[in-house]
């Protein structure tokens, strides 16, 4: 964990036509007046480091902030769990699942003391550690906590809550990384939509998913048209530079490949990357799984040549967000290993 080691790390103001800028012009209005470690200098920091992180170049600005804050509220149980709260959710949304487990089982725990384990707080913390395991690999570790998430969530809100489903969702993605249990997951996936609104995120989350799951089972048509609708409804509701729609962008270029439709494919990874890498930096998790699939996709036309380079930086943008034995570094160094690369 980060330990409090006086001040906090120094983050450049920027003038911005974003909200960052009032309140990191804020935060330095409070801590000339009233001190660093004034209980409002604190707040004003944490409004300040939030604002940073809803900017993609930012974001190791604002956990930077967050986790000396975090350390700053070692006294203070209730704000350093809503710190808690914030940092993890920016570790997960920036792919860094390592760094984001260790601050989940404190804030888990944490949460568990103050409200009990059948909060919704807790619970949503709960739910968010398990897709951290998911991304590290650890799926069984992951089913167990969710099916007891799902089974206390069902028990106090009923399954088609939206919290409820939420952690169903969570479960079912569990399931994907077994072949004898996508038939399972597709299933439930299948239920989840008969059960949430149609125009809602989770409902759109829910089809990512189960179009995930559609092209593991090989069912290739249907999975292109629905990414293909994924596109289309991510771009209206988040807009066209949003990391979900980038990634059903991804997911649309994988399937046409697999169609067999590959210099399109080519064509749309190489869009998407080039986006992806201006949206998000180079080392952002949705932009290193475009850059590997653009890497397979020119290896299977036998360039080699060309996929070698950055297949090599995709493994290395993996080793340094999500550590060395993260099974996505295996699986990248194996395929490295087949290229002679």
């Amino acid at each position: 964990m980060t330990e409090r080691r006086g001040r906090p790390p120094s983050v450049e103001i920027r003038l911005s036509v974003t909200a960052e800028y009032a309140h990191g012009l804020e935060f330095q209005r409070k801590r000339e007046e009233l001190g660093l470690n004034h209980p409002e200098t604190l707040h004003a920091l944490h409004v300040y480091a939030v604002a940073l992180g809803e900017q993609p170049d930012r974001q190791e600005d604002a956990i930077a902030l967050l986790e000396w804050l975090a350390a700053a509220r070692t006294d203070d149980q209730p704000n350093r769990l809503l710190t808690l709260n914030d940092l993890t959710r920016l570790l997960q949304d920036g792919g860094n699942p390592a760094r984001a487990e260790e601050w989940l089982r404190e804030a888990l725990a944490g949460w568990e003391r103050l409200r009990g384990q059948d909060d919704p707080q807790t619970l949503q913390i709960a739910t968010n550690l398990a897709r951290a395991l998911v991304d590290l690999g650890r799926k069984e570790e992951a089913e167990g906590l969710m099916r007891d998430t799902v089974f206390r969530r069902n028990r106090t809100l009923g399954a088609t809550h939206p919290d409820t489903l939420s952690s169903r969702n969570t479960l079912a993605g569990t399931l994907r990384g077994s072949p004898a249990r996508l038939a399972e997951a597709e299933g439930m996936y299948r239920a989840m939509l008969a059960d949430v609104d149609g125009t809602t995120d989770l409902s759109m989350t829910v089809q990512h998913n189960l179009a995930a799951v559609l092209t593991h089972q090989g069912k290739h048509a249907e999975a292109l048209e629905m990414y293909g609708h994924l596109v289309d409804a991510r771009s209206r509701r988040q807009g066209d530079d949003h990391q979900s729609t980038w990634r059903a962008r991804r997911n649309y270029a994988s399937v046409l490949t697999k169609l067999g439709r590959v210099a399109e494919a080519e064509e749309r990874l190489t869009e998407a990357l080039a986006g992806c890498r201006r949206v998000f930096g180079p080392r952002h998790s949705t932009t290193l799984g475009v850059q590997a699939d653009l890497a397979a996709t020119k290896a299977n036309q036998g360039r080699a040549q060309e996929a070698v380079p950055l297949l090599r930086d995709a493994i290395d943008g993996y080793r340094s967000t999500h550590g060395p034995h993260h099974p996505r570094v295996r699986e990248l160094t194996a395929i490295l290993a087949q290229l002679g690369g």
